[in-house]
């Protein structure tokens, strides 16, 4: 409170207050602590095409994505809220080599932590930068550290593995992170399911982290200085096809 020239931040009373931007196209016209992308298979021309269609206020590559070749498809399968059976998400799918999407570059640089860092009514600025994204890989037969999902840098494409902030791929045997053509390190064993990956960017210790379906495996990349901000998206180059599903990036502390 004023008075004496300090002021007690509405974190030491109030819990973080989260603003979730709740729509893709929103992502670069809307600050927030959270950011969502939600898949819809019969929406596909709004989502991942072009101004042509006269849903196009909804068009990703309209509002600063870029969305090549993508194929929007329909979840299945799962038992009705079975994190043991969890199906196939509706999730967008690679078909071809240089199939991509990659949101505005936006997170990570301090003007974005300052609004979430208002928003939230926290003293400090976030200490993290997550992504937890449904994944899969669903042909895995590749050593492609091109073809995955991650954090890219500024003005940097995510096809581009020297543009690689943290970036997860397969070396055909293991699941791998890597950053800026470093070399890889290995996780669990891979295969062609649908995983809760996360991808932890640390502030502090300026490493990143990984997890898959809860578990942290090993490599923590180190974040490369001068280089936010970021975007996020997934790329698939000759052999492997990643697939993306339901999407949070969001900013903790």
């Amino acid at each position: 409170m004023p008075g004496n020239g300090n002021w007690l931040s509405r974190s030491a009373y109030l819990p973080i207050n989260r603003r979730h931007v709740r729509s893709g196209h929103l992502w670069g016209i809307e600050v927030g602590t959270d950011f969502w992308l939600t898949l819809n298979p019969g929406y596909d021309a709004a989502q991942a095409g072009s101004a042509t269609d006269p849903r196009a206020i909804y068009a990703l590559a309209e509002v600063g994505w870029t969305a090549t070749s993508l194929v929007n498809t329909a979840g299945s399968g799962g038992d009705f809220g079975s994190s043991a059976d969890k199906g196939t998400p509706n999730h967008f799918l690679t078909d071809l080599s240089g199939d991509l999407l990659e949101s505005p570059a936006l997170f990570g640089i301090w003007d974005h932590m300052e609004a979430a860092r208002q928003i939230a009514g926290m003293a400090a600025l976030p200490r993290y930068l997550v992504a937890e994204f449904m994944g899969a890989m669903t042909v895995h037969t590749a050593d492609e550290p091109r073809s995955g999902w991650g954090f890219v840098e500024d003005g940097g494409s995510v096809a581009t593995e020297a543009d690689q902030i943290a970036f997860i791929s397969t070396d055909g045997t293991n699941f791998q992170i890597s950053a800026n053509a470093g070399t890889p390190v290995n996780g669990a064993a891979d295969d062609a399911n649908w995983h809760l990956f996360k991808i932890a960017l640390d502030r502090i210790d300026l490493v990143s982290r990984w997890y898959i379906d809860g578990t942290l495996q090993a490599g923590t990349p180190a974040i490369t200085a001068d280089e936010a901000p970021y975007s996020f998206g997934f790329h698939a180059l000759t052999t492997n096809r990643p697939a993306l599903g339901l999407t949070h990036v969001y900013y903790d502390w």
